[in-house]
């Protein structure tokens, strides 16, 4: 699997604490099934991002990682002036792996109404929009045709792996679950921040979606659509999302249908 959306770089925002707490997120994830993990520490008021010391931190955890994962440089870009001004500058310093997707997130207290235009500001130097957790923004779950014109402009979602195991509670699972069935979600990511509550294990998303949806769903959103993002590969979504596109019937809706048939 392939995890676009972490933090576990030691002491520069509000995940890994550490550099002990960093490697064993990096160790849990490579013990389920993470190949790629991408470092996405917040680039907004809160916390500074600072592109050398970023590099630094990961040259470091590279050198301690386990043999058998990539360890990859993003950032968590919130929309604001001057993050699009540095980001037009140098765009590599902030998209995955200096590549051309940008890990975007949105304010949970106003949407701009001009966040359109500033993205095309940013996709016409060559970057491509990533949403990430749209689920979790009580503005968002208001406002799905926002969504829909923005994934008709070309620009994607990232679900968190945690939404729709009902951790970030029955709003965001619910929201996961309306964008999934409308083919609105292109990437699951952990958005890990430590190793309890919310840690890098994009495993249990990947079994959630594969019982709920469908195996081939599960492997575009955590396999193939982020190992693409990384090369900076367009994504294939000639056929997406995959049949069939609504949730699977739960075990007592099957029984019942059966026993109408019988």
């Amino acid at each position: 699997m392939v995890d676009i959306h972490s933090h576990f770089l030691p002491g520069i925002d509000d995940g890994a604490q550490s550099a002990e707490q960093s490697m064993s997120m990096v160790q849990m994830a490579w013990r389920h099934g993470t190949k790629i993990l991408v470092a996405s520490p917040h680039a907004d008021v809160q916390f500074r991002y600072d592109p050398d010391n970023v590099d630094r931190l990961l040259d470091e955890a590279r050198a301690a990682a386990p043999a058998g994962i990539r360890l990859v440089r993003a950032c968590d870009f919130h929309l604001m002036a001057d993050n699009i001004e540095a980001a037009l500058h140098h765009p590599a310093r902030y998209t995955i792996d200096g590549k051309c997707y940008l890990l975007m997130e949105l304010s949970d207290l106003t949407i701009f109404a001009n966040t359109s235009d500033l993205w095309s500001r940013l996709e016409d130097a060559g970057m491509r929009i990533i949403l990430t957790h749209p689920e979790r923004n009580p503005l968002l779950r208001q406002r799905i045709e926002l969504i829909e014109q923005w994934v008709s402009q070309g620009r994607y979602m990232q679900l968190t792996a945690s939404s729709l195991l009902g951790l970030f509670g029955p709003k965001a699972l619910a929201f996961s679950r309306l964008l999934l069935d409308r083919g609105l979600a292109h990437f699951v990511a952990s958005d890990a921040h430590d190793l309890r509550s919310r840690p890098p294990r994009l495993d249990l998303a990947y079994q959630w979606l594969s019982s709920h949806y469908s195996e081939e769903l599960a492997r575009l959103l955590c396999v193939d659509h982020p190992l693409a993002a990384v090369d900076g590969a367009p994504l294939d979504l000639s056929s997406f999302p995959p049949s069939p596109a609504s949730p699977k019937p739960s075990f007592l809706r099957r029984l019942l249908g059966r026993r109408s048939d019988s």
